[in-house]
C-alpha cells in the first residue's frame, strides 16, 4: 500500500495503513430464562495517503470491511485500494476553491449514506424517540420523503460489517422497513424503547461490551436502489455541485442539524461535470432534506464504519445509491 501510494505521485507525502481484526464471543442471560451465545468476527483495511504541494494538503482514504475472518484481506486489490486514495488526495490539490450557496447537490454513492446514518438514522431510534428529542416524534404513518425513497435497516444481510445473528438482548436480528416509498413505518428499537414507544421489537439493542447497558442502534443502515442513472440525475441538475466523496462531520440527532465536509467534489454545468473542487460542506437538518431528494440512483453500495453513543462504540455500515438533493446550503470559500 506504501509503495503504490507514493509511486502515484511525488507529491504524496503521508500513507497510513492498517488492518483490524476483531474476534468476540458473547453470552446473554436473563431473568426470563434466555441463554444465547455468538461468535463475531470482522476484519477491515484503511488506507489514508496525504498529498502536499506549496503548503497545501489533501487527503484521500479507503477503507473497505466486512464480517469475515482474516481470509477476507486474501481477495483484497490492496494496490487498486491504494492507488484510488492516492489519485484522489493529489487531484484534489489542483481543485479550485467551492463556491457556496443553496444549490443542486448529487451525493455519492456508498459513503454518503454517512449524512442519512447521522441526521435521520439516529432520530429514527427509539432512544432519541424515547426522550422525544428527535422531529420524527408523532409522524408515523406520515409522508416525510418523497415517493422515490425507501430507508433500510437489515442486520441479516451476509457477512456485513453491521449484520448479527442475535443483539445484544438476544432477540434475533431482521431487515427493518423504516421509511417505504417516503412514508414513515417504523423505528429502530430495544426492549425499553419498543414498550415505552409502543413499537415492534427490532433486535436492534447494541452495546460496545457488558460495560454498557444496550439501547437501539443501527446496524447496516441504507436507502434502497432507484432506477435513475448518474447520466440522468447529472442532466437533470443542471448545474451544481457532485460530492463524490464525503468525509467527516457532525450532527445533532436532536434537531438532525449537520455539517459535512466533501473529500472529492466537482462542479457541474449544463448537466455536464467540470472542474474539481475542495472545501465543501454541506449542511441542512436531515428531515428538511429527506424531502427534497428527488432522484435516487440504481448504484446502492455499502461502507463500513464505527458509531459512537451511550452504549459505546459498535461496527455499523452505511449505504445509498447516487442521491439528487435540490436544493443543499453548500459552504465554501469561493
Amino acid at each position: 500500500a506504501d509503495e503504490t501510494a507514493r509511486a502515484v505521485s511525488s507529491k504524496v507525502v503521508q500513507v497510513s495503513s492498517t488492518v483490524l481484526h476483531r474476534h468476540s464471543r458473547i453470552a446473554i442471560f436473563n431473568s426470563e430464562g434466555l441463554d444465547v451465545s455468538d461468535d463475531r468476527t470482522w476484519t477491515r483495511m484503511t488506507v489514508a495517503v496525504v498529498a502536499e504541494n506549496g503548503g497545501q494538503r489533501q487527503t484521500g482514504s479507503e477503507a473497505p470491511g466486512m464480517r469475515r475472518g482474516l481470509e477476507f484481506l486474501d481477495g483484497l486489490d490492496v494496490r487498486k485500494l491504494s492507488a484510488t486514495a492516492a489519485d484522489r488526495a493529489v487531484r484534489m490539490l489542483t481543485a479550485k476553491p467551492a463556491p457556496a450557496g443553496e444549490m443542486p447537490v448529487l451525493i455519492g454513492n456508498g459513503f454518503g449514506g454517512v449524512i442519512f446514518h447521522e441526521a435521520c438514522g439516529h432520530p429514527l431510534e427509539t432512544e432519541a424517540l424515547r426522550r422525544k428529542a428527535t422531529p420524527f416524534a408523532g409522524r408515523t404513518g406520515e409522508a416525510v420523503a418523497q415517493p422515490c425513497l425507501t430507508a433500510l435497516d437489515d442486520g441479516t444481510i451476509p457477512e456485513a460489517w453491521g449484520s448479527l445473528d442475535v443483539d445484544d438482548e438476544g432477540s434475533p436480528t431482521q431487515k427493518t422497513t423504516l421509511i417505504e416509498k417516503g412514508v414513515l413505518r417504523t423505528f429502530l428499537s430495544d426492549r425499553i424503547g419498543a414498550a415505552e414507544c409502543g413499537v415492534p421489537r427490532s433486535g436492534s439493542a447494541r452495546r460496545e461490551s457488558y460495560r454498557y447497558a444496550p439501547v437501539s442502534r443501527m446496524r447496516n443502515t441504507y436507502i434502497a436502489a432507484g432506477e435513475s442513472s448518474v447520466d440522468d440525475m447529472l442532466a437533470s441538475m443542471g448545474g451544481g455541485l457532485w460530492a463524490v466523496r464525503m468525509g467527516g462531520g457532525s450532527v445533532n440527532p436532536a434537531t438532525g442539524e449537520f455539517n459535512f465536509s466533501v473529500e472529492e467534489g466537482y462542479m457541474v454545468r449544463n448537466g455536464k461535470v467540470t472542474e474539481p473542487v475542495r472545501g465543501a460542506t454541506l449542511t441542512g437538518k436531515g428531515h428538511e432534506i429527506l424531502p427534497r431528494i428527488r432522484m435516487v440512483g440504481s448504484d446502492l453500495e455499502f461502507a463500513p464504519g464505527t458509531c459512537g453513543a451511550s452504549s459505546g462504540m459498535v461496527p455499523v455500515c452505511v449505504g445509498q445509491p447516487t442521491l439528487l438533493v435540490d436544493p443543499i446550503l453548500v459552504g465554501g470559500r469561493s
